[in-house]
């Protein structure tokens, strides 16, 4: 069974892509693409560490589906994506102590595993030429 494409994530990709489309630098747009949508989501929502996480790593892999459909190199936009994050959920009410770096976490985890996923294509393919 497939799983369902959450919200977030397609609420950003379809904006990068938008963006894109209408000639916007997807670099420079894609922090305040992720801080809207972040923050959004989690204004007014009971600030649970689940919600923060999840929707850090929604908006991250929004931003790196968004930046491949636009044909944008994903690790341009990476540190603006992220920044965007932690932005939009430290604007929201939840303002604890450590709300940046559950924030933060979860994105760079999907960033480090989307890389490995790269990394092993790459390795495959090189051996395939050998």
């Amino acid at each position: 069974m497939e799983e369902k494409e959450s919200e977030v994530t397609k609420a950003v990709r379809v904006a990068i892509v938008n963006a894109f489309e209408k000639g916007e630098d997807i670099t420079e747009k894609v922090g305040e693409i992720t801080n809207k949508i972040v923050k959004n989501t989690l204004e007014g929502v009971t600030d649970t560490k689940e919600k923060v996480e999840s929707t850090a790593k929604d908006a991250m892999k929004g931003a790196i589906e968004g930046a491949d459909k636009a044909k944008v190199e994903a690790g341009d936009i990476i540190k603006e994506a992220a920044e965007g994050i932690i932005d939009g959920a430290t604007q929201t009410r939840a303002k604890t102590a450590d709300l940046a770096e559950r924030t933060a976490q979860p994105a760079l985890d999907y960033v480090k595993d989307a890389a490995r996923g790269v990394l092993g294509a790459v390795q495959e393919i090189l051996e395939k030429k050998k």
